[in-house]
């Protein structure tokens, strides 16, 4: 990767046709008042910060800068839009008198920037307060600033740019719902038919931004043509030469031009003044030139101290290898892409690239929330996680590349052999059937009603490597997928391994590290991660975990967390159904009573036996109650249902004095279950 940093005509950063945005997009979250400070930044000649640009292929992307460059190109293009965040800044009224605005803009401003102008008299003040337009190089200008204090800055010039923001404004207001001022001084739609800047396609109503670009236009002509004298008959020659008129209209024409000339000719003289300061004015690019994703990031992160952090898929977004185009006939994959670029609240694109294949993937995935979390429609709302569209791309990575690392993703992209418009669909069919192969087992049935995903249970290297190397399993099986066979039997019972073996080593902190480079190396040895952990070092496990430690080590909920969901899915246990009740680990003696008490074994509180899966809402009015201080019937029977202590030891559990029986009452439980269940389920 190289890069430089260079500056920018903000007009030709603004125009650049060629300068491509990423597929992904952030939502726009600039509102009004950033908007308008931008501008007061632009009008006031100071710098409007930096833009990252990254280059591959003679194309460029703007990695960091979109809204920015909204803003900007808003503000320069639609005077109509810069009044109304002006209006939402300043607090004025749609009505407001002109003087008011103007005292109101200027307390403002100079508030925003903090300036106490204690040199410039009153009557200048007031001079510079009257509404007429400043005209660049004119000698009343330079009367007016003669003491302007000289700093790094030109505050003749700063001072000419803030004047010109004002007249912006003061030249739209009023706008009302038939048009603004500014509008209506130009509305010439009953002389002339065909007005350029009120187009049919826009129902035949002045457009703003054609209007502007229209005057600017004018203004070259009279420049070139007239030596920039403008006169009411140079505009009405222009005018007359560029658009048909009937004779009937000519007069009627020339005498509206000689009624409102004051305001026509200011506001040409408004957008004239407001177009040389974007073309004075300048932006930071920062150009890299095939960056890397890490690279990218880190480059952004330290520009972008304490923003928001550039991800991965706005970088993928923005390379060429995930832009190309997918000729795609399913529509019930292009309404996935269709709804996603709608969550993110970004413009459909027209066509599908490989960059919205892979975002859309884990939503095409039938799992039924067993190893991903179920990204439906009721439970988002209209809202789309970012960690979906991520995991599209990991699970790409893994199973094409062995693994899901930055520089695996890098890799992926010099992948050729993929036949994107054919591979992607045929991949998610094999995920789905594979899927609908291990549902029918029971024991992924427990598992799924407890609504706890593998990925939330055990974290994202440890998911995408036990669905990965499924799909090797069942190639290599010969792909079973319809009438039931032995192969399905050996595949349902090596999911049950793998899945074993993967709780065991989230327990016993295998996957700590890089469980990037650990999932890569598994997948590479798949086979071995189908054979079972021995019941010898299983059973150590689980004895040691109910005494509250492993290997010296004391246990905690979080590495506790996944053994719990996978005891209650050998012993056949299931959450009670009931809408909207969802379940978490709680302590059975609660851990206040553990605080400051040297009396009490601690490393009971955190230990196997001292945890359970209880209902998370209702729970939350148990927290510091000891057992027998419950009072709610419903919570009593859940408790009783996943702890296996009856109501009638309530008592008896409750009396820290009878911690030791309780660990030997549950302990006896587990190692059953561990021992006797756990074999039966590898068995099958």
């Amino acid at each position: 990767m190289s890069y430089i940093i260079e500056p920018m005509s903000l007009i030709t950063f603004l125009d650049e046709t060629k300068l491509k945005l990423p597929r992904f997009q952030r939502k726009s979250t600039w509102d009004k008042k950033q908007n308008f400070e931008l501008a007061i930044s632009i009008f006031q000649d100071y710098p409007v910060g930096v833009v990252i640009i990254n280059q591959e292929q003679k194309v460029s992307w703007l990695l960091d800068g979109r809204q920015r460059r909204n803003a900007l190109m808003l503000m320069r293009d639609n005077p109509v839009e810069l009044y109304e965040w002006a209006r939402s800044y300043i607090g004025f009224k749609k009505n407001e008198d002109i003087q008011d605005l103007t005292n109101l803009y200027w307390d403002k401003v100079e508030k925003y920037l903090e300036t106490e102008e204690k040199d410039e008299t009153e009557d200048n003040r007031n001079n510079m307060d009257e509404y007429e337009p400043m005209i660049y190089g004119t000698d009343e200008e330079s009367t007016v600033y003669a003491d302007a204090e000289e700093n790094s800055f030109d505050s003749v010039k700063q001072r000419q740019g803030l004047k010109t923001l004002l007249d912006l404004i003061l030249m739209v207001h009023q706008n009302k719902p038939s048009g603004s001022r500014w509008e209506q001084t130009f509305d010439f739609r009953k002389y002339f038919p065909k007005l350029e800047y009120a187009p049919v396609k826009n129902s035949g109503k002045i457009s703003p931004k054609l209007l502007r670009r229209f005057l600017l236009e004018l203004t070259k002509v009279i420049d070139h043509e007239y030596e920039g004298e403008l006169t009411q008959q140079n505009l009405i020659d222009y005018y007359t030469q560029k658009f048909y008129i009937d004779e009937s209209n000519q007069k009627k024409f020339e005498k509206d031009v000689e009624k409102n000339w004051d305001s026509i000719s200011n506001s040409i003289n408004v957008i004239s003044c407001s177009e040389k300061i974007f073309a004075d004015a300048r932006i930071g690019i920062i150009r890299l030139t095939n960056a890397t994703q890490l690279d990218a990031q880190n480059i952004f992160s330290r520009i972008n101290k304490g923003g928001t952090q550039l991800k991965a898929e706005e970088l993928l977004s923005a390379k060429p290898y995930w832009n190309r185009e997918v000729f795609v006939n399913d529509n019930s994959v292009i309404n996935k892409i269709k709804e996603m670029y709608e969550k993110l609240e970004i413009p459909v694109p027209e066509s599908v690239v490989r960059w919205d294949l892979a975002a859309t993937l884990i939503s095409r995935i039938q799992d039924h929330g067993l190893v991903f979390d179920a990204y439906d429609v009721v439970k988002h709302k209209n809202e789309i996680s970012m960690e979906e569209i991520s995991l599209g791309f990991k699970l790409l990575s893994t199973v094409y590349q062995g693994g899901m690392s930055a520089k695996d993703v890098t890799e992926f992209e010099k992948n050729e052999t993929i036949k994107w418009d054919r591979d992607i669909d045929e991949l998610i069919d094999d995920f789905n059937v594979i899927f609908n192969i291990i549902l029918q087992d029971s024991f992924f049935k427990f598992l799924t009603s407890w609504r706890k995903p593998i990925i939330r249970l055990l974290g994202k290297a440890i998911a995408l490597e036990f669905v990965t190397i499924l799909l090797l399993d069942w190639k290599e099986k010969g792909e079973p997928r319809y009438s039931e066979s032995g192969e399905m039997k050996a595949l349902r019972r090596d999911a049950r391994i793998l899945f074993d073996r993967l709780v065991f080593e989230y327990a016993t902190k295998t996957w700590r590290g890089s469980g990037d480079s650990k999932m890569s190396n598994d997948i590479k040895n798949w086979k071995a991660r189908i054979i079972p952990v021995s019941d010898d070092v299983w059973n150590k496990y689980v004895n040691d975990a109910c005494d509250g430690s492993y290997n010296g080590q004391p246990t905690t909920v979080k590495l506790l967390r996944p053994i719990l969901y996978y005891y209650y899915v050998i012993t056949n246990a299931a959450p009670i159904s009931q809408i909207e009740v969802s379940f978490d680990v709680d302590h059975i003696i609660p851990q206040e009573l553990f605080k400051d008490n040297i009396s009490i074994d601690q490393t009971f509180k955190d230990s196997l036996v001292n945890l359970a899966l209880l209902p998370k809402k209702e729970n939350i009015s148990k927290k510091s109650k000891r057992l027998n201080e419950i009072t709610d019937t419903w919570l009593k029977t859940q408790i009783t249902t996943y702890t296996k202590i009856e109501e009638a030891d309530f008592d008896k559990y409750s009396d820290v004095t009878n911690l030791e029986d309780l660990r030997k009452h549950r302990k006896l439980l587990f190692i059953t279950a561990f021992g006797i269940n756990r074999a039966a389920s590898l068995a099958n």
